[in-house]
């Protein structure tokens, strides 16, 4: 397999995709071949693939065989825009005739990879989804090949590798719902824990700690935060709990006050004009408003949901309920939709990023934002 000839593919649908060139199944299905070229398999090996492969009951829109024409893995193929819950049913229906290991569901674009076999409800059988609008073409063809390239597929590596990831978004899971119980509700029992490790750290360096109020909001707005599974790192969710360790917290109280956190650490200049705001998910929730009264109104929202839905929540919606998060981790926007703030200060850089692409303003010129200590948002000195 030819890494560029792949990356060149991707580009290409994505390219056919802004051009409105991909209307139908037939042109996803075309997409779908250009793939699996580029994937090592041979479309017009009827022992390789198979196209509308019938078995009992079932017919499916691709099937790939493995040297014994035994299906391999199993692809359900829609319209653009025509995934829905039914397609997914439809793929562990017919993978499980045929006790099939791996499948995926897309509509050119979107490309959602399952372990059809796995326990649970169809959401718990989702290994990945990767998008070719919107992906980069090197994340997009590395979660491609990972699980579809035909050599790992017969070898059972695709197979493993979609186990592995599975278990690490189970492992996930299980720790951000135990964060959750932790956090919510005031539990005055961890905010003492961190509080009183803050003001240890001041002691130690010498700092004196800002006064108990604010030094309790910013360990609230700590233990706030939510997790993130990597996007590239799809085995690294212990890691990223490491990252989430009290530290940073810690550093930030002994080393500033309230008011000089306001002043330094949480700023935004859109197009020449600076404003502070008290903490990075007021900058968040602040631009992503701007941007909708600047550029574009309702549009903005519809094409922003698109660009930040995550595996299981929208992200930014019209109701609260429907962003995936509860409570007042779900700020209201200008126009009445909501955005999830439970994000970590990089996820909302990065959602912030692609707001900017979606507004047609460019990130880090037009748009600058400045948040203390975050690599690739430092205040100005």
């Amino acid at each position: 397999m030819k890494v560029s000839q792949l990356h060149e593919t991707i580009e290409k649908i994505r390219s056919d995709f802004a051009l409105e060139k991909v209307q139908s199944e037939a042109d996803v299905e075309t997409c779908v071949y250009a793939l699996l070229r580029c994937l090592g398999w041979d479309p017009m090996n009827l022992d390789s693939v198979r196209r509308q492969y019938t078995v009992p009951r079932y017919r499916f829109d691709f099937a790939l065989l493995d040297e014994n024409e035994e299906v391999a893995f199993v692809i359900e193929a829609k319209a653009p825009g025509k995934l829905d819950d039914k397609s997914t049913h439809q793929l562990l229906a017919y993978a499980g005739t045929t006790r099939t290991s791996l499948g995926l569901t897309t509509d050119g674009a979107e490309w959602s990879f399952y372990l059809p076999l796995a326990a649970g409800t169809p959401d718990d059988k989702l290994v990945r989804t990767v998008n070719l609008r919107t992906d980069p073409a090197a994340v997009a063809g590395s979660v491609l090949s990972r699980y579809l390239e035909r050599g790992r597929v017969l070898s059972g590596d695709a197979h493993a590798a979609a186990r592995e990831d599975l278990a690490s978004l189970v492992i996930h899971g299980i720790v951000e719902t135990g964060w959750a119980e932790l956090v919510d509700g005031s539990n005055k029992g961890l905010v003492r824990t961190i509080t009183a490790a803050a003001k240890r750290a001041a002691t130690q360096k010498g700092v004196k700690p800002p006064p108990g109020r604010a030094l309790n909001d910013a360990v609230r707005e700590f233990i706030g935060h939510g997790f993130e599974f990597p996007a590239d790192l799809p085995t690294a969710a212990v890691e990223a709990l490491a990252r989430r360790s009290p530290s940073p917290a810690v550093r930030m109280c002994a080393e500033a006050t309230g008011a000089q956190r306001s002043k330094r650490g949480a700023a935004w200049t859109y197009q020449g004009e600076r404003r502070v705001e008290k903490n990075p998910t007021d900058v968040f929730v602040a631009v992503v408003g701007h941007l909708y009264e600047a550029r574009g109104g309702v549009s903005f929202f519809k094409k922003l949901q698109e660009e930040i839905r995550g595996r299981k929540r929208l992200q930014i919606a019209r109701t609260p309920e429907d962003t995936g998060v509860t409570g007042g981790e779900a700020r209201q926007l200008p126009g009445g939709w909501y955005i999830s703030t439970n994000l970590s200060t990089e996820t909302k850089l990065r959602y912030l990023e692609r707001a900017c692409k979606v507004a047609g303003v460019a990130f880090g010129s037009d748009l600058v934002v400045e948040i203390a200590g975050v690599h690739g948002a430092e205040p100005r000195s």
